[in-house]
């Protein structure tokens, strides 16, 4: 796999930003995809922590890291601005019995093991892929349905490269 041709994000367009109606119910599920300790917040928390700590022995990996966290972040600003749109209540974490339950900085992944990184890594965007899928699914709106189905062909770009990510690494220590 070579970096320099690096793919972090599907070709085809983002879908217009939009719903087609207020839905504060459904804002409350998304909330989890924008602020869950497995959404685009915690995410993108990982990654720019992963691509400080890993620049100087694995400067590749920690450039990907960083590409990877621009895409989420872009996730993160069109889940959070369909909440506001749907009617809902913006915060980093996710609603437990209309509660809100606050992210929280013990839920990143401090791994300073590259490999244990990206097994962590790509657990996380398997998941992230299934949870797009499944509320595109519950949705019941058509813009909402675009928009979450095409960041969950980015998630499954990103499980894809984490996982040649995983290749190349143990082939590199086969080879030490």
């Amino acid at each position: 796999m070579e970096f320099d041709k690096l793919i972090v994000a599907d070709n085809s367009p983002y879908p217009v930003v939009r719903v087609q109606r207020e839905n504060p119910r459904f804002a409350a599920q998304l909330t989890e995809a924008f602020g869950g300790s497995d959404g685009e917040f915690g995410t993108i928390s990982d990654y720019v922590y992963q691509g400080i700590v890993f620049a100087k022995e694995h400067p590749e990996y920690a450039r990907v890291f960083m590409e990877l966290a621009k895409v989420e972040m872009h996730h993160l600003a069109m889940v959070g601005s369909m909440i506001e749109m749907l009617g809902g209540k913006l915060i980093y974490g996710h609603y437990s019995c209309n509660e809100p339950v606050y992210w929280d900085g013990a839920d990143a992944n401090y791994s300073r093991r590259l490999s244990d990184a990206l097994i962590s890594d790509l657990g996380g965007e398997q998941r992230a892929y299934a949870a797009y899928v499944s509320l595109a699914r519950q949705s019941r709106d058509r813009y909402i349905f675009a928009v979450l189905t095409r960041i969950a062909l980015d998630e499954m770009i990103h499980a894809s490269l984490l996982k040649s990510m995983i290749h190349k690494l143990r082939q590199q220590q086969t080879a030490e």
